[in-house]
C-alpha cells in the first residue's frame, strides 16, 4: 500500500517568544514492512534543520529560532509504501522464556518510566495462564485480544506522564495508554518490546491522528508488531515513526523556549492511499504563515517546565 501523510503541527503562544528550540521526532521509518519512498519537512519560522539517527535508529530532526515569534509551524509530508506481511502468530515457534538474545535488548526487558510492574497485571496474567504459556506468540495474542477487558478506550483522561499504575486505577486511556500497559505485560513474561509512534490509516476518514502500538522482538521473525487498542496485528495501514522504551522517547515534538507565554498546540494528520506509482509527485514545499514580530522584545529569560508538560498532554490528547 501507498500512503501519503500530512502532519501538521501548530504551536502558538499567548505573547512573543524567543529562543524556541525543538527536536522532532517525524519521519517515517524504513525497515522490513514499510520503505519511506519520499519527506519533507518545513518549518516557519524559516530555520536551518539539523538531523541526526538516536540510538534506536529513529531519524530525529532539530532546530532553534533565535527571532521573536509568536507562532511555529511544523509541516510533514511522507510517502511510504507499506508491505504485506502473512506472517500468523499461531505459526510461529518461540519457546519462552526467549533463547538467542543480545544485550541490545536488555534495555526493552526493563520496566521504564511509565512502563510500571503493577501486581494487578501480575494477576491478570495468570488468570489466563500466560505464566505457563510457553509459546511467546500466544502469549502476544492473548494480551493483544484480552487487554480491553483492563483499559476502556476514552479520550482526556489520561496525559504524557500518567503511568500504568494510573490507567490500571482509571480502567481508561488512549491508545498510548494501551501500548504502556501491554508492553508492562510483555516484558514481566521475558518478551522483549518496544514502543511504537505512527499513525494509522482509515479509508473511511480523511481526517486522522497519531497512533501507537507495541513490537515484539522474537528471534525466529524478528520484530513483529501487535495493536492492542484494536485488538489485531499491526498491518499495511500501520506506519511507523519511531520506536523506544515508552512514549518518553519518541513523541513527535519537543522543546523549549525563552519567554513566559502560555503555549498552545494543534496537531492535524491527512492520509490518502495512492493508487500506483504514477500519481507519486514530488512533494511540494508548503506556504508557512508563521508570523515573525521582529520589533518586539521579551524580557528576562526563562525556560518554562510547565509549559513543556503541558505541551506533552496536549499532544497526547491529540492522539487516536
Amino acid at each position: 500500500m501507498l500512503l501519503s501523510i500530512h502532519h501538521k503541527t501548530e504551536l502558538t503562544y499567548a505573547e512573543p517568544i524567543t529562543e524556541s528550540v525543538m527536536e522532532l521526532r517525524m519521519m517515517p521509518r524504513s525497515d522490513s514492512r514499510q520503505t519511506l519512498r519520499s519527506f519533507d519537512l518545513a518549518v516557519g519560522p524559516e530555520a536551518p534543520v539539523f538531523q541526526h539517527l538516536d540510538w534506536q535508529g529513529n531519524r530525529a530532526h532539530h532546530f532553534s529560532i533565535v527571532d521573536v515569534h509568536d507562532k511555529v509551524v511544523i509541516l510533514a509530508a511522507s510517502t511510504v509504501e507499506t508491505h504485506i506481511d502473512k506472517l500468523r502468530l499461531d505459526e510461529i515457534g518461540d519457546t519462552l522464556p526467549l533463547g538467542g538474545l543480545g544485550h541490545r535488548y536488555e534495555d526493552l526487558l526493563l520496566f521504564h518510566g511509565p512502563v510500571q510492574r503493577d501486581v494487578r497485571l501480575s494477576r491478570f496474567a495468570e488468570s489466563l495462564g500466560l505464566f505457563t504459556e510457553r509459546r511467546a506468540s500466544m502469549v502476544m495474542a492473548q494480551i493483544t485480544a484480552r487487554l480491553r477487558e483492563l483499559i476502556t478506550y476514552k479520550k482526556g483522561v489520561t496525559n504524557s506522564s500518567t503511568t500504568v499504575s494510573d490507567v490500571l486505577d482509571l480502567g481508561q486511556g488512549v491508545c498510548q495508554d494501551y501500548a504502556h500497559v501491554a508492553l508492562s505485560l510483555l516484558r514481566m513474561l521475558g518478551v522483549p518490546s518496544r514502543y511504537v509512534s505512527g499513525y494509522l490509516f482509515r479509508p473511511s476518514s480523511a481526517e486522522l491522528e497519531t497512533h501507537a502500538w507495541v513490537e515484539c522482538f522474537l528471534p525466529s521473525v524478528g520484530w513483529l508488531g501487535i495493536d492492542p487498542t484494536h485488538g489485531e496485528l499491526a498491518g499495511q495501514s500501520h506506519v511507523a515513526v519511531a520506536v523506544g522504551r515508552s512514549y518518553a522517547d519518541v513523541p513527535p515534538n519537543r522543546g523549549v523556549y525563552r519567554g513566559g507565554a502560555e503555549e498552545k498546540i494543534r496537531v492535524s494528520v491527512s492520509i490518502r492511499a495512492l493508487s500506483d506509482e504514477s500519481t507519486l509527485a514530488p512533494t511540494s514545499r508548503p506556504q508557512l504563515d508563521a508570523r515573525v514580530l521582529g520589533d518586539r522584545t521579551v524580557p528576562e529569560r526563562r525556560l518554562d517546565l510547565n509549559a513543556l508538560e503541558q505541551q506533552r498532554q496536549q499532544q497526547q490528547q491529540q492522539q487516536q
